[in-house]
């Protein structure tokens, strides 16, 4: 999958590392190619990880066909991607983008002028929510769960694995997947490329309250799963589906609990203790690391491991 997106001399020098340890691959116009490997940046080079002195630099023409390949040669068609400052390519690799914004009417029409590329690598961890789901799933009732964790921690990895627990654990349990950045099933052509279980239903790509209103009226779910809560047009989103009596499983950023209390736009949904579980996760052992399982009064439920 990453053939298709880069450069030949970086794809050959990828090839060179365990793809299973490759998180990130870091391009900025005029500076070092860089990578997140084993959860530690490294310089890029013909030979693979080396010193500075020997990476490759970025130019311009890398970053013209990183975003070339992984927009199907038609940067237009993705424009809507753009603008919000990703693409995502087949395979659920996710390209977030910065450079120049460009807005009318106070209103982003389209990103250009890239200087940043960062090619994040998903990767399927099975049985990675192992630890928490007995936390989680309670026979054939789902507690609202929302997973709390710094970008970069696992939180979708996780999210992911949770679908498949409840599969595993109830095939009678509908769920209703918003992938709106299109990286946990990464659907392509419908048929999704990173594994969510049997009994997952999946929208991709568009608005999160748009996708809520409708998911719940064609689809009767009995679970809803969200990634990256963010501003209160999300909030008011997960309002709505635990107002329907449907369950949630979520995802937020925040770097611990103690962070996440101090969320304004999260208070309404914590008083009125809308989430039964809190999972903080880290990155201190690797990805995934579970820290700790809270109940709605933010009770310890499960010592650090």
């Amino acid at each position: 999958m990453l053939k298709d997106i880069l450069p030949d001399k970086i794809f050959k020098a990828i090839s060179t590392l365990q793809y299973n340890d490759l998180c990130e691959i870091r391009l900025r116009l005029g500076r070092p190619v860089m990578v997140n490997y084993k959860n530690k940046y490294y310089f890029l080079g013909e030979n693979g990880l080396c010193s500075e002195k020997s990476s490759f630099l970025c130019d311009g023409e890398m970053m013209k066909i990183v975003i070339s390949k992984s927009s199907n040669f038609s940067i237009y068609s993705v424009n809507e991607n753009i603008k919000q400052g990703f693409i995502t390519a087949r395979g659920g690799i996710r390209i977030g983008i910065a450079g120049e914004i460009v807005c009318e009417n106070n209103k982003i029409i389209t990103v250009k002028n890239f200087s940043s590329i960062n090619i994040r690598i998903p990767h399927e961890i099975k049985n990675s929510a192992l630890t928490i789901s007995k936390y989680v799933i309670n026979g054939k009732s789902i507690f609202n769960t929302l997973i709390v964790g710094s970008p970069g921690t696992g939180k979708t990895t996780i999210l992911r694995d949770l679908c498949n627990q409840i599969y595993t654990d109830n095939i009678n349990c509908n769920i209703l997947l918003l992938d709106e950045r299109m990286e946990i099933a990464s659907c392509y052509d419908g048929i999704p490329q990173l594994y969510v279980g049997n009994s997952t239903d999946i929208i991709s790509g568009g608005n999160k309250h748009i996708n809520i209103l409708n998911g719940i009226r064609s689809m009767s779910p009995n679970v809803v799963v969200i990634d990256e809560i963010g501003g209160i047009d999300d909030v008011r989103a997960l309002e709505y589906v635990v107002n329907c009596g449907v369950n949630i499983l979520a995802t937020v950023h925040s770097k611990n609990i103690a962070e996440l209390s101090k969320k304004n736009e999260l208070q309404n949904l914590i008083k009125q203790k809308s989430f039964s579980r809190f999972v903080e996760i880290s990155n201190i052992s690797g990805k995934g690391t579970i820290e700790n399982v809270y109940d709605e009064n933010f009770n310890s439920l499960l010592r650090k491991i």
